[in-house]
């Protein structure tokens, strides 16, 4: 019987005078399919192994009766028959030396009691595999002599032979053996394509083929082979020794058949066909070059007799090339120029070897058509004239390119109004007419919201489509003496030359926006868009066209700040802000450099146990020229002049190397969040940088924590989705920041690999009084509740705040309750000083947690890894103890192993359920016992389960849940007030 990959079913024996073992052992085997036998005693083994058919391996107990385990190796070991056979020794008295003296009497592997099934199953299908590699290779080889063997024969008799082929063709040679499949290649083909030795298969020799020329020469090749027929393929890529490609031709014949006709040999040649497809190559590319051109290229004899013209040729005269080819260029004179002309023109080209000048040609048809002709002369190596290559330009169509080309630039080519350059043109015009009869001139520039989204989703040409009909409404609201201009991209500007009065703008600004706001039909969608406008006025804002021009400029900032749909009028305090954000720009530029910039951490504590359990990064920025810059202020500039994403790296470095210096002082459950901006969360490095600032600074993923806001996300959420996919490969928490400020929606949030949501301040600040603020947070607890998310909320300054949300399940919080930011030495001696957050009036009993497990190493990891909760942790190594201090304390989360020898994990729980029903429940255990775990889940005997080995975030959060069950239940059961 073989099974599904090819190989048979595998034959244990298991050697054990345990009997139970004999049954767990063969039952832990079944998933490997094949044949499974049992020996209880040496002697049974060593019968076993010599008889037909062998196993293939041999599961080994060292303590046995009589003949012991090292006693049965041995036997196997000295005799021939058995020798080969794999043993693994199994035993319960498992140690080092143990262990060494095993591997040298022969043993191949060893394995501990208590087995486990996945251990087991993958070190028997280690030795499995490894036997047969060895029995493979051993075939392999025998075969591989044989054959050596044979073709050295074979060879002898056709060197003479090859030798002579090689030296009489001058190419290389190549032979296949179609019984073997084999291939050989002469010196010459070696030397050739550069190898010590030709391919020794069809297969490697195809290898060698160019990617793209490999189909066609296995078309060939594999049918002729097969039917020994004659091949040629007249031309294909191989690669040389050095990785260079060399072009060749392969020709074959048959030169040996059996006595049934059927080919047994084939021979041919491969030939070096570079230099031939060089020049090909390169005739075509004059070809190509001469037939791209727009200009007309004639090519004459020393005598002027045309040898060669091209179609733009052909079009200008109005003549076909075989009209053309053969005659002399006398053939196109006009009459126009006189015998001195031309004798000129000859004269200049024989002493210079060059001359260009406008000529008047004629026609096939007759009509005139004066040109620009560039004569130059070819000479061969003596310096003897060989050709004349004349160069054709139709002046008409140049001085039509040109006047295009002013046009242009002046104009858009799209929308053809006056570009930005020709509107600047005309406000200084009208600045200049403002000036000598005292008007007053207005500048409006505007800017389409949110343009990018119709290209993303419609495409660069609706795109355009919309901008040119957004040019022809605009143009409508134009007045006799004023001009449009579009400045670039999807902004555009009105000159208003005649203006009464500011106020007479208002209308104008109104309709503009009417215009824009009217829905675009375009393939079957309506668009609707709007702009955001500045407006500034002469003289009032400035007394030039710059002036005016940097003036809208900065209130169109203004409005895009404000909303879609806004207008602002310039005003000095605009221009005092633009220079204070031009200046803040410019001193963040080197604030890195400076040592200006600083990072500040705010604790995150628990809103259960009081204690600490992170802190969040914050970027500060003490500047000599400004003093401290508040980080609203700068960080919105940093985004707006593309420095985010440097600083936002300084930062994530920074936190990372902080946070790692203090696990090293031996804060091991501390964990670092910061933030990323919507820049730097679309930057395409953000994974590689951020795995790079964990591999410089050493910090555990598990320590670092993204804060990431609903507004980097929201624009294109599938892109969004798989960021944060990649970030969480890389093993670090994701947070979601400023929750409820944006566009929340379960729909969304839920594909996110969130691990926390983040409650914005703005909801905490008057919760106890706000209903509306209060329903919003409650919300957004249950809400990521049933998404199995922690909450932290930010901004908590008041007890009142901290017990309602307390209340409500929020698991952590963040604010001036607890601490403001702190620099990173005061940091430290806070950490240094274990201070717990203290909620006055606290009247709840300290929530108690019992943990059961017969390996003290367990409880000891457990109650290490859970100190730090706030929890009374007792501990029981055994069911017994358990039910006495049970008995002795009031329990509310009880956690048990499932495998223990007087009784499991469900046995003790069934009984824990009757007698302490109040309790909550969970088990650790492993996946072999999942099935049994299940349905204690299902009758309510346990809560939940945990698997081994678990993760520690996952045991914290899922026993913080048991406990939020015990209050829930609690508060469920209390009396309600009158």
């Amino acid at each position: 019987m073989i099974d599904g990959d090819g190989r048979a079913p595998p034959r244990i024996l298991v050697v054990d005078d345990t009997a139970a073992d004999l049954v767990l052992i063969a039952g832990m085997l079944r998933p490997l399919g094949g044949e499974t036998s049992t020996a209880a005693t040496g002697a049974e083994a060593l019968a076993a192994a010599r008889g037909a058919p062998r196993p293939d391996l041999i599961l080994l107990d060292i303590m046995m009766p009589e003949l012991d385990g090292y006693a049965v190796l041995a036997e196997l070991r000295q005799d021939p028959a058995t020798r080969d056979i794999p043993v693994i020794f199994v035993t319960a008295r498992h140690d080092v030396d143990e262990e060494a003296r095993g591997l040298r009497a022969g043993a191949a592997d060893f394995i501990a009691k208590p087995i486990h099934a996945a251990t087991l199953l993958a070190r028997v299908r280690g030795q499995l595999d490894l036997a047969r590699a060895r029995r493979l290779l051993t075939g392999q080889r025998e075969w591989l002599e044989q054959e050596v063997a044979r073709r050295l024969a074979e060879n002898m008799k056709l060197e003479a032979r090859l030798q002579l082929a090689l030296d009489a063709s001058g190419l290389g040679v190549w032979e296949y053996a179609h019984d073997s499949g084999r291939s050989q290649w002469s010196p010459a083909l070696c030397a050739m394509l550069g190898y010590r030795a030709g391919p020794a298969s069809l297969d490697d020799y195809l290898d060698l083929i160019h990617p793209e020329d490999r189909p066609q020469v296995e078309a060939v090749l594999a049918p002729a082979l097969r039917a020994g027929q004659p091949i040629h393929v007249p031309e294909y890529r191989m690669r040389r020794g050095d990785g260079s490609w060399l072009w060749t031709e392969t020709r074959g014949h048959v030169v040996a058949r059996d006595d049934d006709g059927r080919p047994r040999l084939t021979m041919g040649t491969i030939a070096d066909i570079s230099v031939h497809k060089a020049a090909e190559t390169e005739r075509m590319l004059s070809a190509a070059v001469l037939a791209g051109i727009d200009n007309g290229i004639s090519i004459t004899d020393a005598g002027g007799t045309i040898l060669l013209v091209n179609q733009a040729f052909c079009r200008a005269t109005g003549y076909d090339v075989g009209e053309l080819v053969g005659q002399r260029m006398q053939l196109l004179h006009s009459g126009r120029h006189d015998a001195g002309f031309y004798r000129t023109m000859w004269q200049q080209i024989a002493d210079t070897g060059n001359w260009q000048g406008e000529i008047t040609n004629r026609r096939k048809d007759g009509e005139l058509v004066t040109e620009w002709l560039s004569v130059s002369t070819v000479r061969d190596a003596s310096g003897r004239t060989t050709n004349y290559i004349g160069i054709y330009s139709d002046l008409a169509g140049r001085r039509a390119a040109d006047l295009r080309i002013q046009y242009l630039s002046s104009h858009d080519p799209l929308t053809e109004l006056p570009n930005r350059n020709l509107l600047i043109d005309r406000l200084a015009q009208a600045v200049l007419t403002a000036q000598r009869f005292r008007r007053t001139v207005a500048f409006i520039a505007l800017d389409i919201d949110h343009f990018h989204a119709v290209n993303e989703t419609l495409g660069a040409h609706a795109g355009d489509r919309i901008l040119v009909e957004l040019a022809r409404r605009l143009t409508l609201q134009m007045r006799d003496g004023d001009t449009l201009g579009r400045k670039s991209g999807d902004e555009f500007a009105f000159v208003m030359a005649h203006i009464a009065h500011e106020r007479d703008l208002l209308p104008l600004v109104a309709r503009i926006q009417e215009a824009i706001a009217a829905p675009f039909e375009l393939a079957g969608q309506r668009v609707t868009l709007s702009a955001a406008i500045g407006c500034s006025l002469y003289p009032r804002d400035g007394s030039n066209a710059e002036a005016l021009a940097r003036g809208a400029d900065i209130a169109l900032a203004r409005a895009r700040q404000a909303g879609r749909g806004t207008a602002r009028f310039f005003s000095p305090q605009m221009e005092a802000e633009a220079k204070r954000q031009a200046a803040l720009e410019s001193g963040l530029r080197t604030a890195i450099a400076r040592n200006e910039l600083s990072v500040a951490y705010q604790p995150q504590v628990s809103l259960d146990s009081g204690n600490l359990l992170g802190m969040e990064a914050l970027l500060r920025w003490h500047s000599p020229e400004f003093g401290e810059v508040a980080p609203a202020e700068f960080i919105p500039v940093a985004e707006e002049a593309g420095l985010i994403a440097a600083i936002g790296e300084w930062v994530l470095r920074t936190a990372c190397s902080q946070t790692r210096r203090w696990l090293d002082l031996g804060q091991t459950a501390l964990r670092v969040s910061v933030n990323l901006s919507p820049r730097q969360f679309h930057h395409a490095d953000l994974v590689a940088l951020v795995r790079q600032a964990l591999a410089d600074s050493g910090l555990p993923p598990a320590a670092l924590e993204l804060e990431i806001t609903e507004g980097a996300v929201i624009d294109d959420i599938d892109n969004a989705v798989a960021v944060c996919r990649a970030l969480k490969e890389l093993g670090i928490k994701l947070s979601l920041d400023d929750f409820g400020t944006g566009y929340s929606s379960l729909s969304y949030i839920s594909r996110f690999p969130f691990d926390k949501l983040k409650i914005d301040q703005s909801f905490i600040r008057d919760i106890v009084e706000n209903p509306v603020n209060a329903a919003i947070a409650t919300a957004a607890i249950v809400m990521a509740r049933s998404l199995n998310l922690t909450v932290i909320a930010e901004g908590v300054e008041t007890e009142a705040q901290a017990r309602f949300l307390r209340a409500r399940h929020c698991d952590a919080m963040q604010g001036y309750l607890y601490s403001r930011p702190l620099d990173a030495d005061r940091f430290g001696r806070l950490l240094a000083g274990d201070r717990r957050l203290a909620l006055a009036a606290d009247e709840e009993a300290m929530p108690t947690l019992l943990l059961v497990d017969d390996e003290p190493q367990v409880l000891i990891s457990l109650s290490r890894l859970l100190r730090r909760e706030g929890y009374q942790i007792l501990t029981a190594g055994n069911p017994q103890q358990a039910f006495d201090l049970l008995a002795r304390h009031r329990v509310d989360v009880v956690v048990s192993d499932q495998r223990m020898p007087e009784m499991s994990g469900t046995e003790f729980f069934a009984r824990v359920r009757q007698l302490y029903p109040q309790t909550v429940r969970l088990i650790l255990t492993g996946y072999s016992d999942l099935d049994t775990v299940t349905d204690a889940v299902n009758r309510g005997a346990i809560y939940k389960f945990l698997g081994k080995p678990w993760d520690d975030d996952q045991v914290r959060e899922q026993i913080r849940a048991a406990f939020r069950l015990v209050r829930e239940r609690a508060q469920a059961e209390a009396p309600h007030a009158p």
